[in-house]
């Protein structure tokens, strides 16, 4: 009976708010994650790199989508974590589809995985991905719960869980990029800084 009243009340494929673009780019992951889980890489390692990869990438719109929410949400900065830590990222690092890889990495942690080369770093930070994991989880049914309600609303339960991602998110963030590559120092950023400002200061 559940299942058909969600069937019967999901949004509309062409409402483009968050929440109703939440709940099919959802759905698509899930459709992935099962494919995933049921095949066999060993027998078409090809195969399973294809998947892996379409999973990242779904993984990653479902994130984008949400830190859509996070912003609509709290607009303004001091009620979003503050993501300052990324100067010291090395520039390589932050690109469009770093969220999806830090959910799949976070995932991978949490099921026992290390870090290439990095096995102390890997426990000390296994917990964290352990408990992001888990709220995203609890997150994404609430979400898709919500779509199916009313998708133009945030209840108060929503943007309490929604902030509550936002932290534990840059919270690993921090974490894991540090663990897998040299994050610039305070020195190296202010020199960084040096330049940017020289830069300027010839082109006036």
């Amino acid at each position: 009976m559940h299942s058909f009243w969600r069937l019967l009340n999901k949004p509309r494929i062409d409402d483009w708010s968050p929440l109703a673009k939440f709940f099919y780019a959802d759905d698509a992951l899930n459709i992935i994650a099962q494919e995933l889980d049921s095949f066999d890489g060993r027998r078409d390692p090809e195969r399973c790199s294809q998947l892996v990869s379409k999973l990242r990438q779904a993984q990653d719109r479902v994130l984008h989508i949400i830190s859509e929410m996070v912003l609509i949400c709290f607009p303004h900065e001091n009620e979003r974590t503050g993501r300052d830590y990324r100067v010291k990222f090395p520039d390589e690092i932050v690109h469009d589809n770093l969220p999806g890889q830090l959910w799949f990495g976070a995932e991978c942690l949490a099921a026992g995985s290390n870090i290439v080369d990095r096995e102390a770093e890997s426990e000390s930070i296994r917990p964290m991905a352990k408990t992001f994991v888990r709220h995203l989880e609890k997150l994404r049914d609430q979400l898709k719960e919500q779509a199916i309600r009313d998708p133009s609303h945030y209840p108060d339960s929503i943007r309490t869980q929604l902030q509550v991602f936002d932290r534990l998110f840059a919270e690993f963030e921090f974490a894991y990029v540090s663990a897998m590559v040299p994050v610039k120092s305070v020195r190296e950023y202010d020199r960084q800084l040096d330049v940017a400002v020289l830069f300027s200061d010839c082109l006036t």
